[in-house]
């Protein structure tokens, strides 16, 4: 008969003693793992029907808009997240700031490109929009699911990482 404890992970062999330890980098890549999924299904979709309605130029709208959004939201993220690291005091600002500068640079790439001939311009707006909602309420969602430490175990005042 096995013991409870025998069915933990990381139990078989003595190998590992209780869970991994907490790496900001894990849970990092464990918060943005939702909205990129999100995402990418949104944009697969939005981009289907361009196609279907749109031919060959909505096809290749979605995947810019789907591109431009994965590249711009996971890149913000990014941002957010080091400053986070660096200086938790002006977080929410940065988050603010670059929300804002996401949004105004995909209205400007949307004003720019509404006369394009080389893709539809109204399945890359559509695209935009529908994959910019979707990251924010994916990732407005993780956050509220999740949980994350607000102080790295084993850092304090006289420890050096």
């Amino acid at each position: 008969m096995t013991s409870p404890a025998d069915n933990q992970p990381g139990s078989a062999g003595g190998a590992k003693d209780g869970p991994a330890p907490y790496s900001a980098e894990a849970a990092d890549a464990q918060m943005l793992r939702i909205p990129i999924i999100s995402v990418a299904i949104t944009g697969i979709v939005v981009t289907v029907l361009a196609y279907i309605f749109g031919g060959v130029n909505g096809l290749v709208a979605g995947l810019i808009g789907t591109i431009v959004v994965l590249g711009f939201f996971g890149g913000g993220q990014y941002v957010v997240t080091r400053v986070l690291r660096n200086n938790p005091a002006i977080a929410m600002n940065t988050a603010l700031l670059v929300y804002v500068v996401q949004m105004a640079v995909m209205f400007g790439l949307i004003l720019i490109l509404q006369d394009a001939t080389f893709f539809n311009p109204k399945a890359f707006a559509l695209t935009i929009v529908a994959c910019a909602l979707v990251w924010t309420i994916a990732m407005v969602l993780t956050m509220t699911r999740t949980k994350v430490l607000y102080v790295e175990p084993g850092s304090g005042p006289g420890k050096t990482p």
